[in-house]
């Protein structure tokens, strides 16, 4: 049976990579695409993915820029391209291919969110378009080295079947139970932080920090009974969780349920009507804190990378501390808020798949 793969292009500067493609494992490549010139990648693509039928052969160049059509791309479109990805494309049950699975995957891998020119498929290549100026990630697109380590392939393959949670599908979620629906949506809201990347509004960036506590909400303290004291126990059970890795991980979301409320509730915006009427209010206004933002959204990240291991195993017989009232990892994040014992092994589970992902950047 032939392997179906995938092709993911991104822009960024030039990467350090000597040959046209780096074998990462079998399957798994990164092509340097200022190595290839336009006509000599086409050729090399169709050999690696084959076109499916000849029906699909334009979908390939693209003369005029056609913005209704977007299969194609133009030479001046592929000359902005720096690196690529071939990876194998397998999503269980996916349909035509596994873009936005696997971009899932990919974005949770980075530390900053990747911007794909376009994929190829055997239906050819579909050029993608994004919301932004190509400026403002040109330089975070810089990532092809985190992806070119063995680790990457384990993440990969470990975390596949989660990859579903990237997009919806009506046949996979007919399926679905209330656990799968929370995971969808929080693994939708991560991915819909792109928005704020590099960019804020002066008067509305604190609707970032009520995203991101939706996020956490979503994964933490859906379904409970009790209203009260809901951060309280968010931030027990995310420190039950990743608290290893981030050791202030439970003062920090409580400043960011702080900045959330703000919004949410309306103080900031009575604080910047006083600012708007004294003199020189623009320069008075309060400026979003880049840092503060980013650091949350990387615990975020790591909080679902996770969450999404331990849904994974404990969808396997013999899972730690399993009986018949744990069904589902919010269960069981609970259980080790008092258990020790249940939370060393949370931990050493968790730590295992982190050592799969690249180490925090440095600010």
């Amino acid at each position: 049976m032939t392997t179906k793969n995938i092709f993911i292009a991104l822009t960024g500067p030039e990467i350090k990579q000597r040959n046209k493609i780096y074998k990462i494992a079998q399957g798994y490549e990164c092509w340097n695409l200022r190595k290839f010139d336009f006509d000599d990648f086409i050729l090399a693509i169709k050999q690696r993915i084959q076109p499916i039928n000849d029906n699909v052969l334009g979908n390939y160049k693209s003369g005029a820029q056609d913005k209704r059509n977007l299969f194609g791309v133009t030479s001046d479109e592929y000359r902005n391209c720096s690196w690529g990805l071939l990876l194998p494309d397998n999503v269980p049950g996916s349909i035509v291919n596994s873009y936005a699975e696997i971009s899932f995957l990919l974005n949770l891998y980075s530390s900053h969110f990747l911007y794909p020119t376009f994929y190829v498929s055997n239906f050819g290549i579909y050029r993608l378009e994004h919301k932004k100026h190509s400026m403002l990630y040109f330089h975070g697109q810089n990532q092809a080295k985190i992806f070119k380590q063995k680790e990457f392939v384990k993440y990969f393959e470990k975390l596949l079947p989660q990859s579903v949670y990237g997009t919806w599908q009506r046949d996979r979620c007919t399926n679905w139970d209330k656990e799968d629906w929370r995971l969808f949506v929080a693994s939708l809201l991560y991915q819909e932080l792109k928005a704020y990347e590099n960019e804020k509004e002066v008067i509305t960036w604190q609707r970032e920090a009520a995203d991101m506590i939706t996020i956490l909400e979503c994964l933490f303290t859906a379904e409970d009974s009790i209203n009260e004291e809901i951060g309280y126990r968010l931030r027990k059970r995310i420190a039950a969780l990743i608290g290893f890795k981030f050791e202030d991980i439970e003062k920090d979301i409580k400043q960011l349920y702080t900045e959330r409320s703000k919004f949410v509730h309306g103080s900031f915006f009575v604080g910047v009507g006083k600012e708007a009427k004294k003199e020189n209010s623009v320069s008075a206004l309060p400026l979003p804190d880049f840092g503060f933002l980013y650091k949350h959204k990387e615990y975020i990240r790591y909080a679902l990378i996770a969450y999404l291991g331990l849904a994974l195993q404990l969808k396997r017989p013999k899972t730690i501390g399993t009986s018949s009232e744990i069904k589902r990892p919010l269960d069981l994040l609970e259980k080790s808020i008092i258990d020790l014992n249940v939370r060393i092994q949370i931990s050493r589970q968790t730590k295992e798949l982190f050592s799969l992902l690249p180490q925090i950047r440095k600010e």
